[in-house]
């Protein structure tokens, strides 16, 4: 029998029980408060992302395109990347489809979205820069809320620790106090998010804020890995595959940022708004908003005109 109690006596907060199940339909068929979250997690990514879309001249429409393409293929992705890892407990075809036993690979899901994403920019002539800057602020959300998943199901957790914010977990009803990785890659993901809300409207290059994005969660993974519990680690030829991929790609990123801010190439530059209101230039992104803005008006008065036809 497993135990899923959690206390966190620093906090002064005691043992308590979480069953991850939210319904159970039947026997055999329930819900998951992993899958609500999640759920919650996309939907919440969803709704910010809509509305900041006409600032990275993003049609909302081709959004909903994106999100409607970008989770089958990010889900593909994040189940692929983990078996990829973890290839000798996987023996047949029903290993691989059962995800309800877990297994999903964050970075393996960024790859597979932004794999479909190429493919529908270039079919709906879409920038993919520009989608990719909007969608950055869409990962952090997701994964922000996402984490409280693995906290329903009482996992993801790090090494054993005595540290204040220690978190204490019955695995078999044996407890032990560990670090609360879901908490910590959670808040690490909230302070990115706000940094790039603070600074998204004064980017100078499209897909500026997808690789700000990469080199911040990459930093978090490349730290936060080495406090995971072996359970949890992908190895290959006994290296921890996140940890190393977190590593190579931030710095990939973070070169690519340097790069560009020293060549400064024409073609991903931001065209600066010379437009003035009151004497004063607007910023790319409100020129962007009030162009959109005067689009729906537009169509409202066509719709109204026909109307009253």
């Amino acid at each position: 029998m497993n135990c899923n109690t959690v206390s966190f006596p620093g906090f002064g907060i005691g043992e308590f029980t979480i069953d991850p199940t939210a319904i159970r339909i039947t026997e055999n068929i329930t819900i998951e408060w992993y899958a609500i979250i999640i759920c919650v997690g996309i939907l919440a990514a969803y709704f910010v992302c809509d509305r900041l879309a006409p600032r990275f001249q993003i049609d909302r429409d081709h959004l909903l395109d994106a999100m409607l393409i970008g989770l089958p293929a990010g889900f593909i992705g994040a189940r692929l990347w983990y078996i990829l890892g973890d290839l000798k407990n996987f023996h047949s075809f029903l290993d691989v489809i059962a995800v309800w036993e877990g297994g999903l690979a964050i970075y393996g899901g960024i790859m597979g979205a932004c794999i479909a994403a190429f493919f529908l920019c270039r079919h709906k002539k879409i920038s993919m820069l520009n989608l990719l800057d909007l969608v950055a602020i869409g990962f952090m959300i997701g994964q922000i809320i996402g984490r409280w998943g693995n906290f329903a199901n009482v996992e993801v957790f790090g090494v054993q620790t005595d540290l204040p914010w220690r978190m204490g977990v019955g695995i078999d009803c044996i407890a032990e106090y560990v670090h609360p990785l879901f908490l910590y890659e959670s808040l690490w993901n909230l302070l990115g998010l706000l940094m790039l809300f603070a600074y998204m409207d004064s980017r100078k290059f499209k897909g500026e804020l997808f690789l700000l994005y990469t080199v911040w969660y990459g930093i978090g993974r490349a730290w936060m890995e080495p406090l995971r519990d072996s359970a949890y680690n992908l190895k290959i030829f006994g290296l921890r595959v996140n940890m190393v991929l977190a590593i190579v790609v931030a710095l990939a990123a973070l070169a690519t940022l340097l790069w560009i801010y020293r060549k400064k190439p024409a073609r991903l530059m931001l065209s600066k708004n010379t437009e003035a209101s009151e004497g004063a230039p607007k910023k790319a992104y409100e020129s962007q908003f009030d162009y959109a803005m005067e689009a729906e008006d537009e169509a409202d008065d066509a719709e109204e005109e026909e109307e009253n036809g």
